[in-house]
């Protein structure tokens, strides 16, 4: 793993979530995304609790974030994208953070989930931890 990787925790039975996975991996195009399913030892083992209702990340520097702040972060890595973190980034963290919990607790009801955590296509695996 890259030593200025950043992890970033996800709900792997959630389409949504995996459906953000794969898309954060398409836009990644300095290769500084690693992840890791809430359940993994991985997880289990961070210092930090992990939120089983939003993303949340460990940065490269050692910090934890998550809901809103976790995506603004990952906005502005993904460099296709930083308009959007520009934009998303003028708004209240606490008004981001009510639509991210509104769509967070409506997850599964809107886009369903998977009986299973899904693995990783071989050529994107080695960006999972725990695989």
């Amino acid at each position: 793993m890259p030593k200025d990787s950043t992890i970033v925790f996800y709900d792997a039975t959630c389409v949504l979530c995996d459906r953000s996975i794969l898309w954060l991996i398409k836009n990644d195009f300095e290769d500084s995304f690693r992840f890791s399913h809430l359940n993994s030892s991985f997880a289990k083992q961070q210092s930090f609790p992990i939120s089983q209702e939003a993303i949340s990340i460990l940065t490269s520097d050692g910090l934890y974030l998550k809901s809103s702040q976790a995506v603004l972060f990952l906005l502005l890595k993904t460099t296709r994208y930083k308009f959007l973190h520009l934009f998303l980034s003028k708004i209240p963290i606490k008004i981001l953070d009510v639509f991210y919990f509104k769509i967070a607790a409506n997850r599964y009801r809107w886009f369903g989930n998977y009986d299973n955590c899904k693995i990783p296509d071989e050529r994107i695996k080695h960006k999972f931890l725990d695989f």
